[in-house]
């Protein structure tokens, strides 16, 4: 088995709220959004950074569509941006109206739906959800009464969905019915340490290991495929936000990272925040499902 390689900077991009990375295998590419800046960034094998989309509206997350294509979410709507155009050729009905919700992190499900988390950034208690949008982007909830709904990971088979919910440090997992309206059997999967900040995003490789990064907490931790911590990744930045495997490979893990919400003080600190970091690991990771377009 190749040994774990040394943490590397891959790229000093500086995002205010780095987020939702995705490997594009078909342009060797990591696409990734900063949220508070309202954009959809490249980078290609070589980090040079491409800006693809900029909107005033707060983009929480993006995955890549069958035909090439990208759907992402800004305040507390999805879209779908045409790759070739760079415009947006489709919206969904916002999910709901005050602007202090907005939808975080998401990813596609097996089947080509897109599942994303509805937060509100006003704090109010367990209003969270998770929302599934077909290919007309029509929504239904999937679930709700969550803290702050975070990372989206499905096992191998497809038949169980982890999640996060950040304000209880939980990682959660469900049975995922493919044809269901609902999340079913809903358990703990890890209760991550309450002295490493908060569990953000999720990877998974193909040993059915979760990955999940330490918001506050500065390190990714990696729980095995029965919720026992097995690794630790100490990062050079307090805020991790979410990670996801790349290269021709699969054994590159990308991290994102924030300077959002840091004193002045702690970002002299640690002047590295809001930076993109890698690390060759010996286990693969699994490919992220894309979007089924009409």
């Amino acid at each position: 088995m190749p040994a774990q390689e040394a943490l590397r900077l891959f790229s000093p991009c500086q995002s205010d709220l780095g987020e939702s990375p995705v490997w594009d295998e078909a342009c060797n590419s990591l696409l990734f959004v900063d949220i508070s800046g309202g954009q959809i960034n490249v980078l290609d094998e070589q980090a040079n950074l491409t800006r693809l989309y900029e909107s005033p509206s707060r983009i929480g997350a993006l995955a890549l569509t069958r035909a090439g294509n990208l759907i992402f979410t800004r305040n507390a709507g999805v879209a779908i941006l045409n790759r070739s155009s760079l415009r947006v050729s489709n919206n969904s009905k916002l999910a709901i109206t005050p602007s202090s919700y907005r939808f975080n992190d998401g990813a596609c499900d097996p089947q080509g739906r897109f599942i994303t988390g509805l937060m509100d950034e006003a704090h109010s208690k367990n209003t969270g959800k998770l929302y599934r949008y077909d290919a007309g982007l029509n929504a239904s909830v999937v679930l709700d009464n969550i803290g702050l709904p975070n990372g989206l990971v499905w096992s191998i088979d497809g038949s169980e969905l982890f999640f996060v919910d950040s304000v209880a440090r939980t990682i959660y997992r469900a049975r995922y019915p493919a044809t269901g309206n609902y999340l079913e059997q809903v358990s703990v999967f890890a209760h991550t340490p309450p002295d490493l900040g908060r569990p953000d995003g999720l990877a998974m490789d193909t040993e059915g290991g979760i990955w999940v990064c330490q918001f506050n907490g500065g390190c990714l931790l990696r729980y095995d495929r029965h919720g026992e911590l097995t690794r630790t990744i100490e990062m050079p930045v307090p805020r991790p936000t979410s990670c996801c495997f790349g290269g021709a490979d699969m054994r590159t893990l990308f991290i994102t990272s924030a300077k959002f919400g840091m004193s002045p003080a702690e970002q002299a600190d640690f002047p590295a925040a809001g930076n993109i970091y890698s690390i060759r690991l010996p286990i693969p990771g699994v490919p992220r499902h894309r979007f089924k377009e009409l």
